[in-house]
């Protein structure tokens, strides 16, 4: 287990790692609090007069490596290395985004204005750039394993953690005849929790195999890598959100609507629907990290890694530390959405999003979205929603998932459907919520 966990972070090998989330649900104009997380526009002339959510959580996993049988998976009898489908490249690359809102509320204080006010907490990895067939190998018992030679590998691997309060305000714009425009905007104040980092720059690693004993068996390796973690690592402490660190940072968002369905009733009653965002600009300053730079060149033996306790101590022991630092910034995943909302009849939408990510993630330590299209039919009133997401997902290919809002909950998923009927699925999404609407008097 510690060579595939010390080798795997030594060379940035982990197969998956941001993304999105709240597939399907977050077009729905029932979405209230949800919906600001992606445009802060949204909360103004709204389905709700105010809407309070409990709590929700939502979690994206994805990556090109391994292709999984989900129902296998959950049997419990499956074993990622012998049983998944391995599309092995020298570049393989994943993300991880979890996405926890707290208690928050949104209150339209007028026709033309509205506020919300949110608690978050969200986790994203970004691994890039990983070569697959090195992950391939030290996952392999080292038994069962055979000697090899990697060269050239440049992975970067960021993982980044922060809490944030967020206040939106939004209010229209333009309101004459066919044509609505509204504009929102959101501050919010970052509170660092953990971040880290390994970068790799012309890695090379040989593994020579000793069969009379496993445990002396070799491993060579040159070039260079760059390492951080925001807690004292050194001196042995365990990752922990670090108060002495923050962060500012903003979303603005704008929607227009042309409006042909109802000209003397209120509320959202467009036949299209165009809006665009960015999210997340911003950065979180972890004053107490500190980056270190290792030479790689040397050999350390399969007893070497199984001693160490964590890959940082086992840079520390085994190699030479070129160069230190203390204090990094890590940005927010910056990115671009677009939504574009087609009200066929009175019930039935259908929904074109994207989401781009504006950071370029194999910069060091830098946060960043897989870009997604999603496609996604939707039927819609006020106590009921059903959708039917079809997503395109950067590192992981098409998905196609399932939700539902039943008056105060809502539950989906932006790859069900997919990961129940393939054997190689490479992506997961899953999202749940709890909130306490209160309606406008009007549908």
């Amino acid at each position: 287990m510690k060579r595939t966990l010390l080798l795997c972070c030594f060379f940035g090998s982990f197969f998956y790692a941001r993304g999105q989330s709240y597939f399907g649900f977050r077009d729905d104009n029932y979405a209230g609090i949800q919906a600001v997380l992606f445009n802060p526009s949204a909360i103004v002339d709204s389905k709700y007069k105010a809407d309070v959510t409990v709590a929700s959580a939502s979690a994206t996993v994805q990556n090109d490596l391994y292709g999984l049988n989900f129902p296998e998976l959950l049997d419990g009898s499956y074993d990622l290395q012998t049983d998944a489908n391995k599309h092995i490249k020298s570049n393989n690359r994943g993300n991880f985004n979890a996405d926890i809102l707290g208690p928050s509320f949104m209150l339209n204080l007028a026709p033309t204005h509205a506020i919300a006010l949110f608690s978050r907490v969200r986790s994203v990895t970004n691994v890039l750039d990983v070569n697959g067939e090195l992950v391939n190998q030290v996952n392999q018992d080292i038994d069962g394993s055979k000697s090899f030679l990697f060269t050239g590998g440049s992975p970067n691997a960021v993982s980044n953690s922060w809490a944030e309060i967020g206040a939106s305000y939004a209010t229209v714009l333009l309101d004459r005849e066919d044509h609505f425009i509204k504009a929102g905007i959101t501050l919010k104040y970052l509170m660092a929790g953990t971040n880290g980092y390994i970068n790799g720059n012309d890695l090379s690693i040989a593994f020579n195999k000793n069969d009379a004993n496993p445990a002396l068996s070799q491993y060579y390796s040159t070039g260079t890598l760059r390492t951080s973690a925001s807690y004292d690592y050194e001196n042995g402490k365990n990752p922990e959100f670090d108060a002495t660190s923050a962060g500012v940072g903003v979303d603005l968002g704008f929607t227009y609507e042309y409006r042909t369905n109802c000209h003397t009733c209120i509320g959202n009653r467009y036949k299209l629907k165009a809006a665009v965002s960015i999210t997340d600009i911003g950065k979180l300053n972890y004053k107490n990290a500190i980056e270190n730079t290792y030479n790689l060149t040397g050999s350390v033996t399969q007893d070497d890694i199984d001693s160490s306790d964590d890959i940082f101590e086992f840079f520390n022991t085994h190699y030479t530390k070129t160069s230190s630092r203390k204090g990094v910034q890590a940005n927010l995943p910056t990115a671009l959405h677009t939504n574009f909302d087609w009200n066929i009849d009175n019930r039935f939408y259908l929904n074109l999003s994207t989401d781009i990510g504006l950071v370029d993630a194999k910069k060091i330590n830098a946060t960043a979205i897989a870009n997604s299209v999603s496609f996604t039919p939707r039927y819609e009133t006020r106590q009921f929603s059903f959708y039917l997401p079809v997503t395109w997902m950067e590192y992981s290919g098409t998905q196609v998932g399932t939700g539902f809002r039943a008056g105060p909950i809502f539950i989906g998923s932006g790859s069900l459907i997919s990961n129940l009927f393939s054997n190689d699925a490479k992506a997961c999404n899953l999202y749940v919520g709890l909130k306490l609407p209160i309606y406008q008097n009007y549908n």
